[in-house]
């Protein structure tokens, strides 16, 4: 897929496209009718056109001697158009490919690219991938992660406890030690906890380094990250986050080293109940007053945010969160002090129809880096901290106003009508970058080494084989893969069928059947038998995408 430019630039030469109603130009003496045109033409408007070749359309090329600005392009054109003998003219505009990241698990973040809910990824990273913007994540610290290889450029430990198991206090060391706890640890009835990693899954939505060949691609992908500890064990302090907000934005803190990089965005994927506080809404304020731009979750709870505490603070940006299919996802917050919506994935449908991310294997303490799917404003709010980043590495001087502006003026409708009040749309990237909406973006291409496949299932509880019916062969103990994603709310299952040893009949050796229109299946073939995937649609209809290896 290509997007188009708007003119003839960098390098190419500017050229026009004439067709003639007669293109065979089947006498000398029309030839010579073209050419004096082009010289007329020329003449009057101080330039050289010269024809260059005809296409295989019956169109011809014509190459302009200097580049055009839009008004004298809109004047030769018209030229062009008033001679009776033209069918069309047009500028022979340059397109350009659109950036699809390479990593491995891309084609399963549907927020980026879907259309339903997708922000529009792919054409915003067209114009910038958010080198020079830096993202202060105030959460559970981080983990360090294959997939945050040169992203993070500093942190702090705001959290203030002596018992919040790193047990020592601030200091300079963000990274998150778990924030596990045991039964009635966080309050009498409270039960046991294992490790969230919660800090590190919001790193990656937002800025996960992206075409790295691996994992997943953040909004924000060549973003910087200051990570800032703040929750732990049972939660975190207003105190401590009043502090993290001031300091990551470039304040001054009582004890704490100023912050050598300071962020022009902050994300609190964090909240409580009651209305904004007014230590939180002083830390807002001292970090406005630095041009920095603050994103907080709406919180999970299915009740106004007006009564929750930092989302209801003024001068924020507050963020909803949407399902796949461009609902409000049921657990999340509403009304009017919801700024926008994002995709932060409803899991009520299926475990892929949350949002992918980084994330720690360990239970309690921590293990080696992985992935997985969470749903929450949570998710949300760091995809438009994301988004803000693109567009503080777009116009460095922007304001927090102008960010709001820009993001809600741009907002793409709901698909579904969103209950209770969700802000001003679906953020949509691309339209906040260039101002304009393109097309939803192609679906993503697969992984190396598998084969794509495009088909339709028309009916429900109908049924295709993909990529073929009579399936193949394969030697004993060759991985078998396949990836499936089907439209946004449809519920498609995908089967690994094998042949019986008559040839008559296909048996199922696997299955992957969740409420969702994503589905992986990993197997192991044998010898001697034949194999075919079968695609199956139990409810909804659509073009799907599937990704097998081998084929």
């Amino acid at each position: 897929m290509f997007s188009l430019s708007a003119a003839a630039k960098d390098g190419f030469p500017q050229q026009i496209i004439v067709k003639y109603k007669d293109s065979a130009l089947v006498s000398k003496k029309q030839e010579t009718a073209i050419g004096d045109k082009l010289r007329a033409i020329g003449a009057r408007r101080g330039m050289l056109l010269q024809r260059m070749r005809t296409m295989g359309t019956g169109a011809e090329v014509i190459r302009v001697d200097r580049d055009l600005d839009a008004r004298d392009l809109a004047d030769v054109l018209a030229e062009f158009k008033s001679d009776p003998r033209v069918e069309y003219a047009e500028e022979d505009i340059i397109v350009k490919p659109f950036l699809t990241p390479n990593d491995t698990r891309y084609n399963e973040q549907w927020h980026h690219f879907e259309n339903a809910a997708g922000i529009r990824s792919p054409t915003a990273w067209d114009v910038n991938t958010g080198t020079g913007a830096t993202i202060a994540i105030i959460d559970t610290g981080h983990r360090p992660h294959a997939d945050f290889a040169g992203a993070i450029v500093g942190g702090y430990d705001f959290i203030s406890s002596t018992t919040n198991n790193d047990g020592n206090g601030r200091d300079s060391d963000a990274s998150d030690p778990g924030d596990y706890n045991s039964a009635g640890q966080c309050g009498v009835g409270s039960p046991a906890s294992n490790s969230s990693w919660h800090g590190t899954h919001v790193t990656g939505i937002a800025a996960a380094r992206g075409n790295n060949a691996l994992g997943v691609a953040g909004v924000a992908y060549n973003a910087r990250i200051v990570s800032v500890r703040a929750l732990g064990r049972c939660g975190g302090s207003i105190s401590d986050i009043a502090d993290a907000i001031i300091w990551a934005s470039g304040g001054t803190v009582s004890g704490v080293p100023a912050n050598p990089n300071p962020a022009q965005v902050l994300n609190l994927s964090l909240g409580g109940g009651g209305a904004c506080s007014a230590t939180s809404q002083a830390a807002v304020n001292s970090a406005r007053s630095r041009n920095s731009t603050v994103v907080v979750a709406a919180g999970n709870s299915n009740q106004n945010a007006a009564n929750f505490n930092p989302a209801s603070c003024t001068g924020v940006i507050t963020v909803a969160s949407l399902g796949r299919t461009g609902a409000r996802a049921g657990y999340s917050n509403f009304g009017a002090t919801v700024e926008i919506a994002a995709p932060g994935g409803d899991q009520s449908t299926g475990t892929a129809n949350g949002i992918l991310s980084t994330l720690n294997s360990g239970t309690t303490v921590p293990g080696a880096d992985s992935y997985a799917f969470y749903q929450g404003t949570s998710m949300a709010s760091p995809v438009v901290a994301g988004v803000a980043a693109l567009l503080y590495a777009q116009n460095p001087s922007i304001t927090p106003d102008q960010v709001l502006a820009r993001i809600q003026s741009t907002a793409r409708a709901f698909p579904v009508t969103c209950s209770g009040g969700c802000g001003a749309g679906v953020i949509n990237a691309t339209a906040a970058l260039t101002g304009t909406t393109p097309p939803p973006p192609p679906p993503p291409s697969c992984p190396t080494g598998y084969t794509s496949y495009t088909g339709t299932v028309s009916t429900v509880n109908g049924s295709v084989y993909a990529p073929n019916t009579t399936g193949f062969t394969v030697a004993t103990g060759t991985a078998l893969n396949g990836i499936l994603t089907g439209p946004a709310g449809t519920d498609f299952d995908l089967y690994l069928q094998r042949r019986s040893s008559t040839g008559t009949t296909w048996s199922n050796v696997v299955s992957a059947t969740t409420t969702s229109s994503s589905e992986t299946i990993n197997s192991t073939g044998g010898s001697g038998f034949n194999y075919r995937w079968r695609i199956y649609s139990y409810a909804g209809t659509g073009t799907f995408t599937f990704c097998g290896r081998p084929q």
